[in-house]
């Protein structure tokens, strides 16, 4: 029996094992919204997917959508099945079917049956302790009373050194398999209609009738207060199962004191990112108090800050702060690594998400006493921020590695919208926080009203309706018109914009960001950006980013537009995805990491905001007095109703006549303020009373039509220089000797000092290439087998001829480093109807969707034409190639032909003939150079050729020229 059993569990592990990531696969519907709330699937395949997180610490218990399970501790890990031998058979109960698999209230339910049981049916149940590192499990079948026998099969897991916890994604499908011998069995019978077995930490055991009933229930009876504590009714069962979900993986990131960083794959205490929110907007006063508590003790206060602008590491290569106490970030208002700590340095600036969390806190509940006691914490906090990241006083900030897409992230220094507007809001609200308990507001009133002057006159591209990702601090102080989410999403969330801002910033998202459909449900998802090339955190499909942009698409009043993306991301994450009520880290649809991390703090955190603040439009402003309640549901919703321990409501409508019954229960009573959303992100308020209960009725206003999606406008082909070759007319090769100022494999080998920041930043390194996370990489360069390739002082580029020496400098490199001009003019003559221009250099994701350079040509007459060099259009990065899907990673078409320096290949699809695989890094070997063609007036007399760089951070270079 055992054997036979050992054998069918290999097939299932290794078809459970066979899906990867990369190209995403389509999917079916994984699970659906069933009976009490539950997420149900019938004959699933997901295994150990869905935690169970008993008390508050590491210890979990893995489920499957089959009656198969594992224990995830470290040094602890088992697996544990289950077999029932019934009526004298034997049968792996993980094999059975049919199975019908239900997840609702902390627990997970099982309902199998075999034809060869006759009628019978056996149900499982599986619970965690609440208050021990514990579980338990009920069987319970009457027609299989004193017919079955229950065995237990505890063994050891695959990979005992687990990477990321066993987090899906993260590490390998598989690893918590059984392994090895069976170590522990325990067995029950089923003389009664139930009988129980218990996990403790790892041992099983049986339970007698009293006693594991007495267990079970009381741990039921918690979960499902618990589950309770949140409760949505709406029209939609895929909302109606989230409230419980929601409370239960927020429970189960919750260590006890402080909200972690996730609840399995990224298991650590972590001030910043979104998880903060989770105490407040659930009604957990006391577990909000005791998280900023932690925190606020971590807060440093004995090391001033001496050494003065810029302190960046050197071993290092200048990308990131030098780890030193007593420079401007390690001092006075840096908020440390973990709680209770204000000695250890961390490399994140969490201050901007913990203090905004707190100022949240404060907006539930506006107890003075607590505001006087964190009032020494968010003046240092913003006093640091103000010397750190606005040291020139400009009132626009730097952004420091502050939110959770920072990896990768850099601005040299830059004005930043993000963290601008995290400024903005902590200002303002310290404004009124000092009114209230008795200090001067004004230094903070004025810094706030002059942040937003200043993003306003210089952040806000009033001709895109958009606010520009960064402008910056160096060069030609250009601003970046192509942001990101949280750059749209953050000065909307902060109040940093005008309703009119707000609805015209979600509009560009909808035109200019990817959108990713969700299988064929109709709905579609979004990346973070359309930066290029790939680098993490850069581009992704991040549930939480998707959450925190559906939640600013409420705030700007556009209900139907948030519902739909908010709901992309619901049935994407939680129903097609391999965990039933997942709220985690990255989607299926992220080319690089797909599905990864469980129940993720981050999208935890901003998810309940994105449903109770969002969708159901309660929005606390206790310091002010008043609660606003802005319900944003689709057209079609008739009736909702919403249960938090602060604030329930029933929303009823007919017609545009729509009644709202409230009732209150905060701790101290707050004016009902009822918003009603108009056009383009236009409201008006109606003012309600502070009693605890009282029903407000309004007309809905027409919204009119609002079309979501459009595709961008792209440059004709020719104008990119992306144009066919034309053969059989005439070339003439340019002799570029003279101009030549390096060897094109010289880029990565030089030290680029200067100009960089006078301040504390982060940048990129010295070595012109990589990030913060990866300061130390390069690539080599290498051009010998290009160089090999040359005869007679020609290189035939598909038919052109192009010249270039075998020896000595061949490129002439420009740059807004000192170390090469920024810009070269070589002389022409003749007329032209094409340039053909042999060209490499370099280029990163923070300098995409813009200009980096510029190949001018003038006429004998003063006119000019321009050829833009804009990554990803038609500029490259000379070491690697992009990853472009037609989804978050899109390029024109026709590429660029690009020219392999380490095997002389030319093609415009270099990945195919050299196997580039992947999305980050696709190194091209000894790197590659690439031919734009670029348009001329033939009629008229050329006079010169101007090679112009514009970007920071990239050298420009032209290796040879042919006119034809």
């Amino acid at each position: 029996m055992q054997k036979i059993f050992i054998l069918w569990l290999l097939t299932i592990s290794i078809a459970a094992m066979a899906q990867t990531h990369g190209e995403p696969s389509p999917r079916t519907l994984q699970y659906e919204p069933g009976e009490g709330r539950a997420f149900v699937c019938k004959n699933g395949n997901n295994r150990y997917t869905r935690a169970l997180y008993g008390s508050h610490s590491d210890w979990r218990l893995e489920t499957s959508d089959r009656p198969i399970f594992a224990v995830v501790k470290k040094g602890y890990h088992r697996n544990i099945r289950f077999v029932a031998e019934i009526d004298g058979h034997c049968y792996p109960l993980e094999a059975v079917t049919p199975c019908t698999a239900y997840y609702t209230e902390g627990q997970r339910t099982y309902q199998l049956s075999d034809s060869r049981w006759g009628k019978a049916q056996l149900d499982i149940r599986v619970i965690a302790l609440p208050d021990s590192e514990s579980a338990i499990w009920a069987f319970h079948s009457v027609a299989l009373k004193g017919r079955a026998h229950i065995k237990a099969l505890v063994a050891d897991i695959v990979q005992p050194k687990l990477s990321r916890n066993g987090d899906i994604g993260a590490d390998k499908p598989g690893v918590l398999e059984p392994k090895g011998e069976v170590l522990q069995t325990a067995e029950v019978a089923l003389n009664d209609t139930t009988a129980y077995m218990q996990v403790e930490l790892n041992v099983m055991k049986t339970l007698g009738k009293a006693e594991g009933q007495q267990l079970f229930m009381g741990a039921e009876r918690h979960y499902r207060q618990l589950s309770h504590r949140i409760q949505f009714d709406t029209p939609d069962p895929y909302i109606n199962t989230l409230g419980g979900a929601l409370v239960l993986a927020a429970d189960g990131d919750w260590d006890g004191q402080t909200w972690l960083h996730g609840c399995i794959g990224w298991r650590m205490p972590l001030a910043g990112w979104r998880a903060g929110y989770l105490g407040d907007v659930f009604g957990w006063n006391e577990r909000a108090i005791s998280h900023f508590d932690a925190y606020a003790k971590s807060q440093v206060t004995n090391v001033p800050a001496t050494i003065p602008h810029p302190s960046q590491d050197s071993v290092l290569n200048m990308a990131r702060a030098e780890k030193k106490w007593g420079t401007q970030m390690y001092s006075n208002g840096y908020i440390c690594r973990n709680p209770e700590r204000n000695d250890q340095m961390h490399h994140y600036d969490m201050n901007l998400n913990y203090i905004d969390e707190l100022l949240w806190h404060f907006q539930y509940d506006a107890d003075t006493a607590y505001m006087r006691q964190m009032w020494p914490v968010l003046t240092r906090h913003l006093a640091w921020e103000k010397r750190n990241y606005d040291p020139d006083g400009d009132h626009l900030y730097d952004a420091y590695c502050c939110i959770w897409a920072s990896d990768a992230l850099y601005y040299s220094g830059g004005a930043v919208t993000h963290s601008s507007a995290y400024n903005y809001r902590g200002n303002k609200l310290a404004a009124r926080i000092a009114q209230l308990i008795g200090q001067d507001p004004r230094p903070y009133q004025q810094e706030a009203e002059a942040i937003l002057r200043a993003m306003n006159q210089r952040l806000w591209l009033k001709e895109k309706g958009v606010w520009a990702e960064y402008q910056d601090a160096m060069g030609l102080k250009r601003t970046h018109d192509h942001p990101a989410i949280w750059s749209i999403y953050t000065p909307i969330d902060c109040g940093a914009s005008s309703p009119a801002q707000a609805y015209q910033a979600t509009r560009y998202i909808d035109q200019h960001i990817p959108h990713i459909a969700v299988e064929q449900t109709g709905y579609q998802t979004i990346a973070t950006s359309d930066w290029m090339p790939y680098s993490w955190s850069i581009n992704n499909v991040a549930a939480a980013e998707v959450m925190h942009t559906a939640l600013a698409y409420f705030e700007a009043g556009r209900a139907n537009e948030g519902y739909q993306l908010m709901k992309a991301n619901i049935l994407d994450q939680m129903y097609y995805g391999q965990s039933p009520a997942n709220f985690g880290q990255i989607s299926h649809y992220d080319a690089a990491r797909g599905e990864c991390y469980r129940d993720f703090g981050d999208c935890i955190g901003i998810s309940s905001r994105t449903l109770i603040q969002g969708l159901f439009g309660i929005i606390p402003q206790a310091l002010y007095g008043q609660c606003i309640v802005r319900p944003a549901f689709p057209d079609d919703w008739e009736k909702a109703s919403i249960k938090t321990p602060y604030l329930e409501y029933q929303y009823t409508r007919q017609g545009r006549r729509v009644r709202l019954a409230i009732k209150q229960h905060f701790k101290q009573a707050l004016q009902i303020i009822v918003r009603v959303n108009s056009k383009k992100g236009a409201y008006h308020d109606i003012a309600g009373t502070s009693e605890p209960e009282q029903v407000i009725e309004y007309e809905l206003e027409d919204m009119g039509c609002d079309t979501t999606f459009q595709v961008a406008e792209q440059s004709p082909i020719a104008k990119l220089g992306l144009g066919e070759i034309e053969l059989g007319k005439r070339f003439k090769p340019i002799d570029l000797s003279r101009h030549f100022n390096a060897n094109v494999s010289d880029i990565f080998k030089n030290k680029y000092l200067s100009p960089r920041p006078q301040t504390t930043t982060l940048q990129i390194p010295t070595q012109g290439i990589g990030e913060w996370c990866h300061p130390k990489t390069t690539a080599e360069i290498n051009d010998s087998v290009f160089r090999s390739k040359v005869s007679k002082g020609i290189f035939n580029l598909a038919g052109v001829p192009m010249k270039t020496p075998t020896q000595g400098h061949n490129i002439v490199y420009t740059s807004l480093w000192e170390n090469y001009p920024d810009a070269i003019d070589i002389p022409l003559k003749g007329k032209a109807s094409r340039a053909y221009l042999l060209m490499a250099g370099s280029t990163n994701h923070m300098q995409s969707r813009i200009d980096n350079g510029q190949v001018i040509v003038t006429y004998s007459d003063g006119t000019a034409d321009t050829l833009a060099l804009r990554n990803p259009d038609n500029w490259c990065p000379i070491e690697q190639d992009y990853y472009i899907d037609g989804k978050a990673f899109n390029a024109p078409s026709p590429r660029p032909y690009r020219v392999c320096f380490g095997t002389g290949d030319i093609s415009r699809d270099l990945s195919q003939i050299i196997s580039l695989q992947g999305e980050y890094g696709r190194e091209i070997p000894n790197g590659a150079g690439q031919l734009l063609i670029m348009p001329l007036n033939p009629q008229k007399h050329l006079r010169a050729l101007t090679l112009r760089t514009l970007s920071n951070d990239v050298v420009i270079g032209l290796m040879a020229i042919t006119l034809q």
